[in-house]
């Protein structure tokens, strides 16, 4: 093994989905090998999410705190976006792109960094070819959707590992691919036993996501159903337990749940797929991940789509069926990074 390998995770700061399912692979190569060193550069908040799961494994991971990327600006109490918006912060992200450039650089060379993975920040792949610096993009989607002035940078990674439901679109600007499964955060049984036995009735999962902020608040104290929910939704009722922002297992809870009902965000859905859970996914037309998303989830009968009245949801998911035996879908984080670790010959 070559000692004082570098490998630098570029993580967007929009939510937390982009961190919980990089931390496996993270925690994977840290455990699998004594001396390749890790930098993760994401969100304030993103980066102290993955530093309470991950550490600091003997001082072999640094943490860096930066503003990442734009990601999606949302209406005020809705899934919506905000176009407007935006469009502005956007047109803003993209005057500084030059400045973060010469920045970055300076930073890559300094720490001597051998391999950049990206989940999805888009300009950095105009460092790592300055560089040349070999570069990974890891995703089922990219910015391109939203900020088509981004395609130039995708274009290019050197590679591209495309997460199962990934957009059909980036096989037009993105040629050297590979195809993985699912990466998430594993469950732990034990955990999930203990969370399934407080509760006496049928568990409904709820997440709308750590960036939506849902003001309307809905009575569901006569549903005969316990509900487990994050922030962002306001539910009433002595029937509903809300995990606290310092909820670092959110996978278990879900996993103990009989029902799922969620934003298409990535990550909670691999996590209920691979539990094998009823899934309710919530209209969102005006996003293009959500939408590619919920499409193909529905086509293959692993999912519903719903408007959001949750007594019409519940009654619904009572009689779905889901054809998970039609799939197989599985865990791929360390086969992930042994693909990260073979690009530095590891």
């Amino acid at each position: 093994m070559i000692k004082g390998k570098t490998i630098a995770f570029f993580i967007s700061d929009h939510g937390f989905g982009h961190d919980s399912r990089n931390i496996p692979i993270i925690r994977y190569i840290l455990e699998a090998t004594k001396d390749i060193r890790i930098i993760i550069k994401t969100g304030k908040n993103q980066g102290q999410f993955i530093r309470d799961l991950v550490g600091d494994f003997s001082g072999r991971v640094r943490y860096f705190f930066d503003l990442m990327d734009v990601g999606l600006i949302l209406r005020e109490n809705s899934l919506d976006i905000d176009t407007e918006k935006l469009t502005e912060k956007v047109e803003e992200y993209i005057q500084n792109f030059e400045e973060k450039f010469s920045k970055e650089i300076e930073f890559l060379h300094y720490y001597n960094v051998n391999l950049i993975v990206s989940d999805i920040v888009p300009w950095i792949f105009k460092c790592s070819k300055k560089l040349n610096i070999p570069s990974i993009l890891i995703s089922n989607f990219t910015w391109v959707e939203i900020y088509n002035e981004y395609i130039e940078c995708y274009k290019l990674a050197d590679k591209a590992l495309f997460y199962e439901l990934y957009m059909d679109e980036m096989k037009e600007y993105i040629k050297e691919y590979e195809e993985v499964s699912l990466c998430f955060r594993d469950f732990d049984l034990v955990k999930v036993d203990k969370i399934k036995n407080s509760f006496k009735r049928p568990i409904v999962y709820l997440s709308v996501g750590r960036s939506v902020e849902l003001k309307q608040e809905m009575d569901v104290s006569n549903l005969n159903y316990d509900f487990i929910a994050t922030d962002g939704i306001r539910l009433r009722g002595n029937n509903v337990h809300y995990l606290d922002k310092e909820t670092t297992n959110t996978q278990d809870y879900l996993m103990a749940s009989d029902f799922v009902i969620t934003k298409a965000g990535w990550g909670t859905v691999s996590e209920a797929l691979l539990a094998k859970k009823k899934i309710v996914l919530l209209s969102r037309d005006n996003v293009a991940e959500d939408r590619n998303t919920i499409c193909m989830l529905k086509n293959k009968k692993l999912a519903i789509e719903v408007d959001f009245n949750l007594e019409d949801i519940l009654k619904k998911l009572e009689d779905f069926n889901p054809k998970f035996n039609r799939y197989d879908l599985k865990n791929d984080y360390k086969k992930i990074g042994d693909i990260l670790l073979s690009e530095i010959g590891v």
